[in-house]
């Protein structure tokens, strides 16, 4: 019988009492698994319980935030955050302005592989965010390699080391830019960074994959005749922004058959924006605006080289149909759709 139990992140203060024990915790782990043979004990060299910061301190006043996880009103995890802008980075320069440091990621091993370091994680991204920075690195080493794959998972790509970090072959370091919150703005087809979009759609996506896409278009006048004659039957059509920058688009016309269903079409993602969440909020968008308009259908068409599209509508509940027109004679093509 499984127990679900209450979890929620709190803002402490760097010296918190159980933040500070949980630190500690996390450092005898750390000297287990790395420290030299003379330090693999619970004490230092100097009799006192062994830390990182021995020999790379770390000021307290730089800290912009600590969390800790609890469970059940028990602290379980902790985390932490610091402004090192401007700061040597170990390899001959200067960190970049507004760049943090993660540090001090812990969850007790009893509590573990149950989302905690990702709760941890996330909070994080967020309070660091709020003061002002736009970038994270954060270190771990090969012998984490749950911790590797967490990073990983959440974006965070590898990097150089750095700082301290920078001799020692062990260690793995990783780095992730922060961006505001995604905006979907519903668009008029005409719309000047949707046309944009869909262009490079057709010219740095669909043309390498399908050359022949790229004569049937010319023969029908062109991508800005064949562009405004599909927009004639759109309904509804979005953009996604991040940080001012136009990410992505989609849309969606009625299909015709069967009446009510909707025909999801041009979801396109740039480069910039990908791993981000934006293709799937721009179908989530195009999904809600589906239903409100009487629509409980959604169908859709792609290409059969197109496996990322492919496995983002799965992940969304969409499911092989027949098809359906005016694609029928496809000769690239696969059929999905979902109800609504």
């Amino acid at each position: 019988m499984s127990t679900t139990h209450d979890a929620g992140v709190e803002l402490v203060d760097w010296d918190d009492p159980e933040a500070a024990r949980m630190r500690a915790d996390q450092q005898l782990e750390m000297a287990r698994l790395y420290a030299p043979e003379e330090l693999v004990g619970d004490l230092g060299p100097d009799g006192q319980p062994w830390t990182s910061d021995v020999a790379a301190p770390l000021d307290p006043a730089t800290v912009v935030a600590t969390v800790v996880v609890r469970v059940d009103g028990v602290a379980v995890g902790c985390g932490s955050v610091r402004d090192i802008s401007g700061t040597d980075d170990g390899v001959g320069g200067r960190h970049a302005a507004a760049v943090g440091e993660v540090k001090r990621v812990y969850v007790e091993p009893a509590h573990r592989g149950r989302g905690y370091s990702r709760l941890i994680m996330v909070a994080l991204e967020e309070h660091a965010q709020r003061a002002g920075l736009r970038r994270l690195i954060l270190e771990t080493g090969l012998l984490q390699p749950e911790a590797i794959g967490l990073y990983l998972a959440l974006g965070y790509e590898p990097i150089d080391r750095y700082g301290e970090y920078a001799q020692e072959s062990d260690s793995r370091c990783f780095g992730k830019t922060l961006h505001g919150p995604l905006e979907i703005r519903e668009v008029p087809w005409s719309d000047p960074d949707a046309l944009v979009l869909r262009r490079e759609m057709h010219e740095l996506e669909n043309a390498p994959r399908y050359p022949r896409m790229v004569t049937d278009v010319e023969a029908a006048g062109g991508f800005d005749v064949v562009d405004a004659r599909l927009g004639e039957s759109i309904l509804v059509a979005f953009v996604a922004y991040r940080d001012g920058e136009a990410l992505g688009c989609a849309s969606f016309r009625r299909a015709d058959p069967p009446a009510d269903a909707a025909d999801l079409k041009k979801v396109y993602v740039r480069a910039a924006g990908r791993r981000t969440g934006a293709a799937r909020a721009l179908v989530q968008a195009c999904e809600d605006a589906a239903r409100e308009r009487g629509l409980p259908l959604m169908l859709l068409e792609t290409g059969i080289r197109q496996p990322a599209a492919i496995t983002l509508y799965r992940s969304m509940g969409y499911r092989p149909v027949q098809p359906f027109a005016p694609y029928g004679k496809s000769e690239f093509g696969l059929f999905f759709g979902k109800r609504l």
